[in-house]
């Protein structure tokens, strides 16, 4: 992955609003005014997204009145005095749809346990989440600072009911149009009797074989086993309300996120059912809290802390700053806002394997004005088989090793609007056999005027997924892990000009719900002002030169180790490919063979491995292998290593590289790693 130029880095720090409009072929506006959508030949079009966000987007956050004031205690565990006051107001008769606000004044709570919120209508409030407002400060046994929604919330990290919950009911039907366009309102059912204006369905489609097979995710195999990506018999629910019907047509709200195409379907097709929603929490908000626990240099599996999971419908967090806390937030419910959240880590997550602070597994939600600081890391993604409109609104992502990328097995209609990636990536992308099988992660996505140092937009098949408006450098690649065939750029419109509708999502709330549905959640016509992250400026990028082989590829890469000594992460396998001649990674006593596997996050050419030994001559026998076409290479295969090993091997490309020690006199102890496309004298490569 190349850097963007210091040239461009310049361009985007002047801002947007100076840059050179472009005009998108696929949303304009026309002469009265009005969005006009191009449309694929089939009829699909980019959906309206404006639905995403608190009661179907456009509604204000209320404001509820405080009914209990908790101080805090001055002891060594808060949890209990705080969920006290959250179970006397969530007792409380409702009025107007609320019960009340907990209202947590300045200081520090301790807490060490979850604060669940497990009844509608509670809003839990701290007095600001920056200098002198409110703290709650995270200690003792892994949990979720605040859990909202009911369910296991005993587990670790706050399990709460699935946002898909709902009683089915025996009215059902089928649709029958041949295919349904992706972003349509409407279709046609074989019987609309026993359906009426205003109720909720379920649009259930199954998976099938054979559309895994148009899909291509029924070839993956991963060290000669197959991996599964969705499986056949599974069901794609999608959930809407009708609001129209005339004869057999149903027209619905919000817009559909997905085509529907007969041809993969076995019988029966598509069910469409009238459903009974099931009663979840709703009207819950977390608000002006600082969340804190310490810095941890450490994988996230083993991270102890996470911030906030919403399990419950129209519920928002808003002025929330998470310090230190991973996979901090989970948005499992509908209609969720979560606005002007922040996270910031200290360390970059540790391992091949990333986190994500924001995962999207429910529907209509929308992320505004949030902001996460931190390396190694998903920074947004997305579940299995969640229907849109999902939004992510004028954010700010940094960090090294970084991306916006839907995470697995097929997402739909989401939208990145504004947002700034100036360190990493934003991909809607083929992730092949990454996980166990992820495949295909997202279809009808739009990334909108975004800011990123590299993007990664491809179409599967029968779908699209668009850039416009974007700048930042465009790359192609296989689906991962593979070498061939690597896939053709998605949808790039105006790439390098930023367009003259500014942000797509409040253009279409606007033209759903007038300029008091911007208004309503901070935002004005014509606000220059509206996109402060377009001023971020780049992490510097580090780099390891060795004055022979050139540049170390391996440097600063993600790491997997089969066994690293003590608890800490003094002899972590971060420290083999940190160029620090005074770190190393070391096994525990005892242990004589061991793995250390580098994530090279992409198809990286190489041709020279580097390695030493930082204490003795320990290693009898190693070996070095590379990962391609989801197959392990032999690179390299020897008996001693010690202070200074070089190996030049044929030109290899590979995404994982992986040492493995196979026998040893006492524990490993590697002081460097390094690979290198190293070229001879000449300039040649070697």
């Amino acid at each position: 992955m190349k850097k963007i130029t210091a040239l461009l880095l310049s361009l985007l720090a002047a801002g947007i609003a100076s840059a050179q409009k472009g005009k998108s072929e696929w949303v304009y506006r026309g002469s009265d005014g009005k969005l006009v959508y191009k449309t694929t030949p089939a009829g699909d079009k980019i959906m309206d997204f404006s639905y995403a966000g608190y009661m179907g987007g456009g509604v204000a956050l209320p404001v509820v009145p405080v009914k209990r004031l908790v101080k805090p205690s001055g002891t060594n565990d808060d949890t209990k005095i705080i969920q006290n006051a959250i179970d006397e107001v969530a007792a409380m008769p409702m009025k107007n749809g609320f019960r009340g606000a907990v209202e947590l004044a300045s200081g520090t709570f301790t807490c060490a346990g979850p604060l669940i919120l497990s009844e509608s209508g509670v809003v839990l409030r701290g007095n600001g989440s920056g200098a002198g407002g409110t703290t709650i400060k995270m200690v003792g046994d892994p949990h979720t600072a605040v859990v909202i929604g009911r369910g296991n919330t005993k587990v670790a990290l706050g399990r709460t009911e699935k946002a898909d919950s709902s009683t089915v009911n025996t009215t059902s039907t089928l649709i029958t149009d041949t295919y349904v366009p992706s972003g349509s309102k409407s279709f046609t059912v074989a019987d609309a009797s026993g359906f009426a204006v205003g109720d909720v369905i379920n649009i259930s489609r199954p998976v099938t074989e054979a559309w895994v097979h148009f899909m291509g995710m029924d070839n993956m195999y991963r060290d000669g086993k197959k991996q599964t990506w969705i499986r056949a018999g599974a069901h794609g629910i999608t959930k809407r309300k009708i609001t129209v019907i005339e004869g057999n047509k149903f027209t619905v709200d919000p817009p559909l996120a997905d085509s529907y195409d007969a041809k993969f379907l076995n019988p029966p097709g598509t069910v469409v059912a009238k459903v009974i929603p099931a009663s979840r929490v709703m009207q819950v908000g977390v608000e002006n809290i600082h969340i804190q626990c310490p810095p941890l240099e450490i994988d996230y599996g083993h991270a102890p802390y996470a911030g906030v999971r919403v399990g419950g419908d129209d519920c928002w967090l808003k002025d929330v700053y998470c310090e230190e806390t991973m996979n901090t937030t989970v948005l499992a419910g509908n209609r969720i806002t979560m606005e002007k959240v922040i996270v910031k880590h200290t360390y970059a997550n540790l391992g091949a394997s990333k986190p994500t602070d924001f995962s999207l597994e429910g529907s209509q939600n929308l992320i505004d004005r949030c902001e996460i600081t931190g390396g190694n890391m998903y920074f947004v993604w997305t579940s299995s088989l969640i229907p849109g409109p999902n939004v992510l609104l004028n954010g700010t992502f940094k960090g090294l090793g970084s991306r916006i990328q839907p995470h697995q097995r097929w997402a739909t209609g989401l939208l990145v609007d504004n947002c700034t990636v100036p360190d990493g990536g934003i991909d809607f992308m083929n992730r092949g056999i990454a996980g166990s099988g992820h495949g295909w992660t997202m279809g009808w996505a739009v990334a909108w005027n975004c800011i990123a140092k590299t993007y990664i937009i491809q179409n599967p098949p029968g779908a699209v997924n668009w850039a416009i408006g974007c700048i930042g450098k465009r790359e192609q690649t296989a689906r991962l892990f593979d070498s061939q065939p690597v896939l053709p750029d998605g949808n790039f419109d105006s790439h390098g000009f930023p367009v003259e509708i500014p942000s797509l999502y409040l253009a279409q709330l606007t033209e759903r719900l007038g300029i008091q549905g911007i208004k309503n959640i901070g935002y004005a016509a014509n606000n220059k002002k509206m996109f402060p992250n377009k001023l971020v400026k780049v992490l510097p990028i580090k780099t390891d030169h060795h004055k022979i082989l050139g540049i170390n590829l391996a440097f600063g890469r993600p790491v997997n180790t089969s066994n690293v000594k003590g608890a800490t992460r003094q002899f972590g396998g971060e420290k083999a490919v940190d160029s620090n001649t005074d770190t190393y990674w070391c096994t525990a006593d005892g242990v004589t063979n061991a793995t250390l596997e580098i994530d090279m996050e992409g198809p990286v050419n190489m041709n020279t491995l580097q390695l030493n030994e930082a204490i003795g001559g320990h290693v009898e026998e190693y070996k070095v292998e590379a990962q391609l076409d989801s197959n392990w290479k032999l690179l390299a295969h020897g008996t001693t290593i010690g202070k200074n090993l070089i190996l030049k091997f044929p030109e290899t490309i590979a995404w994982k590289v992986k040492l493995t020690v196979l026998k040893a006199k006492t524990n490993v102890a590697i002081g460097n790693l390094g690979l290198y496309l190293a070229k001879d004298g000449s300039g040649s490569k070697i």
